[in-house]
């Protein structure tokens, strides 16, 4: 229903209109009424009305002047001149106001109603209008940020020159050749507890997170009069691309705005972020470089702390002149080798690195004292329990004494060596214990959740990322009974549990417990406690 308002000094006129035009059937409604254009200007801030029909000549404010402020303040309402033969010739100056509806007084109820259905026509064919532009502008700034996406992806990993770059790309993005590039990558840590089986929940999770890093980035665009994108790269990664024409410091932009992100995905989704950036480019053609120099500076993560950002250049500084290995890349792999569990690699991927210190390259011996503190740093505490860490701490304390005692760097390496071989003997054995039990406490807590749902081993065995078979002889050979047999054990116990409650049907307490079937429910609870259900619950 359409709103009006009718604003005329005589009331009888008023009241004509409301009596005489049948509104209702011309899908209208008189909402407000006033006697002069002071009181209609009012009323209409109050009721914002579709359609204002007006007088001209009204004591305080004259029509005229009330549709120059109607037309200022309301340029979506309607309005409809009803004015005397000898005022019409005003009515010109209205239609500098854009009115294109007038009606000579006294007109007929006919008339006025012809009027009102092409306004309303009008009104329709506007709206319609309206929405088709707005839909085609939703469209096109759709396909604008589709098509600067998938750009942008092209970028990130395609070599161009920068006479190759597409022209009509650059001109539809409103960007130029030479622009100032840089870009950050984001890396997403995935928390231990979001198993395979728990995937909606990370997936929710990484939608959260990349609502945060547009509400962050729309807020910055506005800041610091830059472009900013951000391209869902990976399962785990975002990419930010920042752009500029001028001589913008990009890089202290990109570090405030990544460590934004970084705290704001922390504090609100609990969950860990690294970032690193990479340097400032000239030419867009060069934002692939850029890119590359934010994951070689992400790397640091790998051996450094969380929830941090990273530049290339305080990466790249750390490291050593080129030709010399790189310690970084040992502690890196040492650190993929402990997360993954295989400790028995561990030796192998120093032996590799002390080929090359003692071949043609010497690290200065203060550099590889250090790795060899961080190593053994990593090895007893990434892999031991607090209380362990407790009784190891004089021992670390003396490795460390020994590692500063030796001379040289060959023989620092040879020490090093020794004390890994020893090491992989020991630890590998307690860990293959270690892990064979915590393998099969994940199945009974996997258990002690899902019980009441159709469990499988296999379905198991996918969240662990592990063999079936092989879990189904670890299980037996660790507890000394099968899988089902475990299964079964534990449903069974969980249904005594509810029949002392003393609620619910058998049938109830079958499906509450995962069987489907109450008869194959009677017949493992009398198989496990010897007795029918029914006898059970007398």
């Amino acid at each position: 229903m359409r709103t009006v308002m009718i604003v005329d000094d005589e009331r009888h006129v008023i009241q004509g209109l409301l009596e005489h035009i049948p509104w209702s059937e011309l899908g209208m409604e008189v909402t407000a009424a006033a006697q002069d254009g002071e009181e209609a200007l009012e009323k209409v801030r109050r009721v914002r009305p579709d359609l204002v029909i007006t007088d001209i000549y009204m004591p305080k404010m004259d029509g005229l002047t009330l549709i120059k402020h109607l037309r200022e303040e309301f340029p979506d309402i309607q309005i409809v001149i009803n004015s005397g033969y000898d005022e019409f010739d005003n009515a010109r100056i209205a239609m500098s106001y854009g009115v294109q509806y007038f009606l000579l007084k006294p007109s007929m109820v006919s008339e006025i109603c012809s009027v009102l259905r092409e306004l309303v026509q009008e009104m329709e064919v506007q709206e319609k209008n309206k929405k088709l532009l707005e839909t085609f502008e939703e469209n096109q700034q759709s396909y604008l940020l589709y098509m600067k996406d998938s750009f942008i992806r092209e970028l990130l990993t395609t070599r161009y020159r920068q006479d190759d770059i597409p022209s009509e790309k650059l001109a539809m993005l409103n960007w130029s050749k030479d622009m100032c590039v840089a870009a950050a990558s984001l890396t997403l840590i995935r928390p231990p507890y979001l198993t395979k089986s728990r995937e909606r929940e990370w997936q929710l999770m990484k939608f959260s997170s990349g609502n945060i890093i547009q509400e962050i980035l729309l807020e910055e665009r506005e800041r610091n009069q830059v472009e900013i994108h951000a391209v869902d790269y990976s399962d785990l990664s975002y990419v930010i691309v920042f752009l500029s024409n001028a001589e913008t410091d990009l890089l202290e932009i990109g570090k405030q705005i990544a460590g934004r992100i970084i705290d704001h995905i922390l504090m609100y989704l609990k969950l860990s972020v690294t970032a690193g950036i990479g340097e400032v480019k000239r030419g867009v053609h060069e934002l692939i470089s850029s890119y590359l120099e934010s994951q070689k500076a992400l790397e640091a993560a790998d051996y450094h702390a969380v929830n941090r950002v990273y530049t290339y250049q305080e990466v790249h500084g750390q490291e050593p002149e080129i030709g010399l290995p790189s310690p970084y890349g040992l502690l890196r792999d040492i650190y993929r080798a402990v997360d993954e569990r295989e400790p028995h690699r561990i030796p192998e991927i120093w032996r590799s690195f002390e080929g090359k210190v003692l071949s043609d390259h010497h690290l200065p011996l203060f550099i590889t004292q250090n790795v060899c503190i961080s190593l053994i740093g990593i090895l007893t505490t990434e892999l031991r329990e607090e209380q362990e860490m407790k009784a190891h701490m004089e021992r670390i304390s003396g490795w460390y004494q020994e590692i500063r005692a030796q001379g040289s760097t060959r023989d620092l390496c040879a020490w090093m060596s020794r004390w890994l071989d020893e090491w992989q003997k020991q630890e590998c054995e307690r860990w293959a214990g270690k892990k064979s039990n915590r393998l099969v406490e994940q199945v009974k807590e996997y258990v002690r959740h899902h019980y009441d749902q159709e469990i499988t081993l296999t379905e198991i065995a996918d969240s662990l990322y592990v063999n079936r078979s092989y879990l189904s002889q670890l299980f037996k050979r660790v507890t000394g009974e099968t899988f089902v047999t475990y299964l079964n054990r534990f449903r069974i116990e969980k249904a005594k549990e509810r029949m002392r409650e003393n609620h619910y049907l058998i049938s109830e307490i079958s499906e509450m417990v995962g069987y489907q079937n109450p008869t194959y429910f009677s017949q493992v609870f009398k198989s496990i406690t010897g007795k029918s259900p029914s006898e059970y619950y007398k």
